[in-house]
């Protein structure tokens, strides 16, 4: 039987991108968003991109946030598709790139919401349906900026200490399903930096006289959303080891591109995103 998977913010960005894999993998998927226009449109692209299973895939307006909301997803995919193996923790709120005194009380207060309580939420309902299932099930959280190894990075005072919790929320997570031994993993994610929608707001944003160190930033450490997903999503699909962290952004990754760099290889992530931006 192909998996049923629940991917938080799936309408577009990385978690499009991980149901697009998934869907191509044979699962079924559930995806949410925060408004029904959005979910409406991803669902119906990938149904266009895969008519023969069309029937494969779904989605609902969610506020990760709110828990009422949050278990309404559940809900809504146990009468869909009968039950769920996997949840997809990947809605989020970020603003990076400012000092702290540049982030409005606003921003912070989506942040704490979105990432932390939103993880734990996704945490509540995963847990308790993947046990009422009397069946395996797997979640991931989404870490980033830092989070999962507290590494300081400027610009994100407020996100990475948002994700900073979430590790310290999985690693507690994981170690009472160690205890517990009743089969459901609890597994990370750390995706690296990702082209996305959300990210080239945020780089609008950057003021223009840092935006060229900015780009070139981008250029080093930044990936193509449909690079990093087909890789991750093979490593859920395939993941069996309690508390695993899927990291795309690796100490071996890192170094092979200073070294490329050195022999004169110049990476370019950013410049097919600029013209439809208007970036420079």
């Amino acid at each position: 039987m192909n998996p049923v998977a629940i991917v938080t913010g799936g309408t577009q960005g990385l978690g499009y991108g991980y149901a697009r894999e998934l869907l191509r993998r044979g699962a079924r998927v559930v995806l949410t968003g925060r408004t029904a226009a959005g979910v409406d449109a991803a669902v119906k692209r990938l149904s266009l991109e895969f008519p023969a299973g069309s029937d494969r895939v779904t989605g609902c307006v969610c506020e990760i946030a709110d828990l009422d909301s949050v278990q309404a997803v559940w809900d809504f995919a146990i009468a869909h598709f009968g039950s769920i193996d996997i949840w997809l923790n990947n809605a989020g709120f970020a603003r990076t790139g400012v000092a702290f005194l540049d982030t409005t009380a606003e921003e912070i207060e989506s942040m704490i919401s979105a990432n932390v309580v939103g993880s734990m939420n996704a945490a509540q309902v995963a847990i308790a349906g993947f046990r009422r299932q009397g069946s395996a099930g797997k979640l991931y959280l989404t870490l980033g900026g830092g989070g999962a190894t507290g590494r300081v990075v400027p610009g994100m005072s407020v996100y990475s200490t948002t994700k900073r919790a979430v590790k310290y929320f999985a690693d507690t997570l994981v170690k009472e399903r160690k205890e517990a031994r009743d089969g459901i993993l609890i597994g990370t994610i750390s995706p690296g930096v990702n082209v996305t929608e959300g990210l080239l707001r945020e780089m609008q944003r950057v003021p223009e006289s840092r935006r060229a160190q900015a780009m070139k930033q981008l250029n080093f450490v930044g990936e193509h959303v449909e690079t990093t997903t087909p890789w991750i999503v093979e490593r859920i699909l395939s993941d069996t080891r309690q508390g695993n962290d899927i990291t795309w952004l690796t100490t071996g990754r890192m170094l092979g591109r200073s070294l490329a760099m050195l022999f004169g290889q110049k990476r370019d992530v950013v410049s097919r995103y600029q013209s439809q931006r208007g970036m420079t």
